[in-house]
């Protein structure tokens, strides 16, 4: 089974053109300060840089991804990386959906429709009862207490009681889903963007520095 159709939630695709056309290891030299964060892992190829990112700090310029490849070929810079924060925002209003219809369906199973009639009708025929016209007890009028007062217009029977409703689910469904398409959308131009302005500029850095060529020598660390 593939999930080709449906990965574009939570993965981005896309090209780079090189101009000039440059080598495989000059493109990764350049892009090389992005892999240097904290908590990131990566792998170069003969053309292929493979990468992975856990923890990720917020000053991280691709904190947003946790894994990915990056490919050139024939000029061009291909890049296919994945998000989780992507796919938890996308799945987050089906949570909501799903917790909100089962508020509804549990009020429903513990109130059933007759119980609620019968609540509303005998609430209906206490708000007949004027607290005017009830008498006071010989011993009420006595004491002195004060007569009863009448309630006021916008007190209504069982206001406070209110029934779970989808209003709520709907609301932070539409604020999750506003976020993942403004961070699909968003994400994409940052990203490619960055990678062109790094490609554009003139750089003195030969190459990405492999494990196996830092253990021979190679690339001493800093």
């Amino acid at each position: 089974m593939t999930f080709r159709f449906i990965d574009w939630i939570w993965r981005i695709r896309g090209a780079v053109p090189i101009d000039p056309p440059q080598s495989a290891a000059t493109v990764f030299g350049k892009l090389d300060t992005l892999f240097q964060e904290k908590n990131t892992t990566y792998d170069v190829g003969d053309e292929t840089l493979t990468f992975t990112k856990k923890d990720q700090l917020p000053q991280d310029r691709m904190s947003v991804f946790d894994s990915g490849t990056l490919h050139v070929a024939d000029g061009v810079l291909r890049y296919d990386m994945i998000s989780r924060a992507l796919l938890a925002c996308f799945l987050a209003p089906l949570l909501f959906f799903a917790v909100g219809h089962a508020g509804v369906a549990l009020d429903k199973w513990r109130n059933p429709p007759e119980v609620v009639k019968a609540k509303a009708e005998a609430a209906k025929k206490r708000s007949r009862i004027k607290p005017e016209t009830v008498p006071m007890s010989a011993v009420d009028k006595f004491l002195g207490a004060p007569k009863p007062e009448k309630k006021k217009g916008d007190e209504e029977p069982g206001k406070r009681n209110r029934k779970p409703t989808m209003k709520t689910a709907y609301v932070f469904m539409g604020i999750f889903f506003a976020l993942w398409v403004v961070g699909r959308i968003f994400e994409h131009v940052r990203i490619h963007r960055r990678f062109r302005k790094m490609l554009a500029e003139d750089s003195t850095a030969g190459t990405v520095a492999r494990p196996d060529d830092v253990q021979r020598g190679l690339f001493a660390p800093e």
